[in-house]
């Protein structure tokens, strides 16, 4: 069948489809498809980093010849770095962070941008981390566990320093441990008495060169400096409260309200039972409210309650003790009854002041709230004058009280909350609030550095059902305004425990996890946080 002839127009659509089809068989290239974006991950070597400066781990892939990186807190830029590709680690020093708007330590979310040189981006999953600034880090040296003992305190400066602290190895027996300045056990000596999370180590005495190491209700005993054990108690003395004489004798308190004074050195008939120099303990003396204090001119004072007008009543009363006893049963060279309480009220607590002429009572009031009083210790009836101040009712019952003499301040501390009370019994907080354990943690212990204002709260969980005692994870620092209010400096919370011990040279060192670290002049931490 022959075919119609094809009109001029149709031809001319012919010959265009023609050519249009030619061109996608042949022609010239269609542009390539836009690259993706480069890969960026961001990671940190914990969640919670106690350290000179903050390491991070950056992934950035699908970047030829490298990347731009923005390591970020949320949408605040920190630093820039050159990323060559692949997996870095990079370093934000300490003073790269924000602190005034992230906290003290600071609660970081940090990411990571990262731009191709042909500016492709892409930003990373957030990184949550917690990060603390510190002067030096010391590592165990086999990194293989802790550093320092759980409870420690320090000897010397510089590099002669050392720590010194008690433990309990696999062996089960209590000892303890002496560590250089660099991580590693230098002596050890076995204990008389158990290591517990409560044992104490006083400061070491100027005169006698040594220390005393108690454990509550178990015993003591006197060290040299080089571990030797000079002294220690008979199992029948379960200590309470021990204070450590000008000369490096111990007055010793034990459990039954006994008071001895106990030498440093051992009594001569056997090679370390410490030699009881006296003992003073009156049928009118029933509980020991508060540590002995040894005032300048010598004289020891003990708070106790103790026989009332009845039976009853009881009544608060200081006793006055020259150190020095002419015979082994010591007799009182003064007493003053300051005040009486009913025996079914909860008894007071106390504390004295730094110079012996005050004593403070925490009273416990109605409505789960308590006060304290400021009583002159060296006169009877705290009425009238010699009743120097009474502070505002606090809304929670008190645990203990203390006195800072670095900062003029009577400590009240309730299971989680601390007020600071001034010379007139004024509550000197800043903005009147207290300063908090976190959370549900309970105050458990109060560092405080020798001749200035600033304190460390030692923070832990509550004992659990078997009364055992628990350590610390959280350290918060207190100081002074220009205005002598105290308020938060840090705060810093681990995962695990910590503890806390100041230095000759007034600095703290904490033990974090397995790591000891000495933290930032208290000026940096201000400057960081004003």
């Amino acid at each position: 069948m022959a075919h119609p002839t094809l009109t001029r127009r149709a031809r001319r659509s012919a010959l265009f489809v023609a050519g249009s089809l030619a061109a996608a068989c042949g022609g010239s290239e269609p542009p390539p498809p836009t690259p993706d974006p480069p890969q960026v991950a961001l990671t940190v070597p914990a969640s919670i980093i106690s350290d000179v400066a903050l390491q991070v781990i950056v992934t950035v892939s699908g970047c030829e010849g490298g990347s731009t990186l923005n390591v970020n807190d949320r949408e605040t830029r920190l630093r820039s770095f050159s990323h060559p590709g692949g997996t870095a680690t990079f370093t934000l020093e300490r003073d790269d962070v924000p602190y005034a708007s992230v906290g003290l330590a600071a609660n970081l979310s940090l990411n990571a941008v990262a731009t191709c040189s042909d500016g492709r981006t892409n930003r990373s999953q957030p990184a949550p981390v917690t990060y603390f600034p510190v002067e030096r880090r010391v590592v165990e040296p086999q990194n293989a566990g802790q550093v320092v003992t759980d409870h420690f305190v320090i000897d010397g400066i510089g590099a002669g320093r050392t720590f010194l602290g008690c433990g309990v190895p696999e062996t089960e027996i209590s000892t303890l441990y002496r560590v250089d300045n660099n991580g590693n056990v230098t002596a050890t000596v076995g204990m008389p008495i158990t290591c517990t999370p409560e044992t104490v180590i006083t400061e070491r005495n100027p005169t006698s060169g040594k220390r005393w190491v108690w454990t509550p209700n178990v015993g003591a005993f006197a060290i040299d400096e080089q571990l030797r054990i000079t002294a220690r108690t008979t199992t029948d003395i379960g200590p309470t409260h021990l204070t450590v004489l000008p000369d490096g004798d111990a007055i010793i308190v034990n459990r039954i309200d006994e008071v001895r004074r106990l030498s440093h050195n051992p009594n001569g008939t056997s090679e370390s039972v410490a030699e009881v120099r006296w003992l003073y303990a009156p049928a009118t003396l029933e509980s020991v409210i508060a540590p002995p204090l040894v005032r300048a001119d010598g004289m020891i004072l003990i708070a106790s309650l103790g026989t009332g007008p009845d039976a009853s009543r009881t009544d608060v009363t200081v006793t006055e003790l020259e150190a020095a006893q002419p015979s082994a049963v010591a007799e009182a060279h003064a007493a003053y009854k300051l005040r009486t309480f009913a025996r079914n009220e909860r008894l007071p607590l106390g504390a004295f002041n730094d110079t012996g002429d005050t004593l403070f009572l925490g009273l416990q009031l109605g409505s789960e709230q308590s006060q304290v009083i400021a009583c002159a210790a060296d006169e009877d009836e705290c009425e009238g004058a010699r009743l120097k101040w009474t502070s505002p009712a606090l809304p929670v019952p008190l645990a203990h009280i203390l006195y800072h003499p670095g900062a003029g301040r009577l400590v009240a501390v309730g299971q989680q909350r601390v007020w600071f009370l001034d010379a007139s019994g004024q509550i000197r907080n800043r903005d009147n609030r207290s300063i908090d354990a976190n959370g549900a943690l309970n105050v458990l212990q109060v560092l405080r550095r020798p001749n200035s204002p600033e304190l460390f709260l030692l923070n832990a969980p509550a004992r659990g059902l078997d009364g055992a005692p628990t350590l610390p994870n959280e350290i918060v620092a207190v100081d002074q305004t220009s205005s002598g209010e105290a308020r938060e400096l840090f705060r810093h919370q681990v995962v695990g425990s910590l503890g806390g011990a100041i230095d000759p040279d007034g600095r703290l060192w904490v033990r974090t996890g397995f790591d000891v670290v000495l933290t930032l002049p208290l000026s940096d931490y201000r400057r960081y946080r004003p």
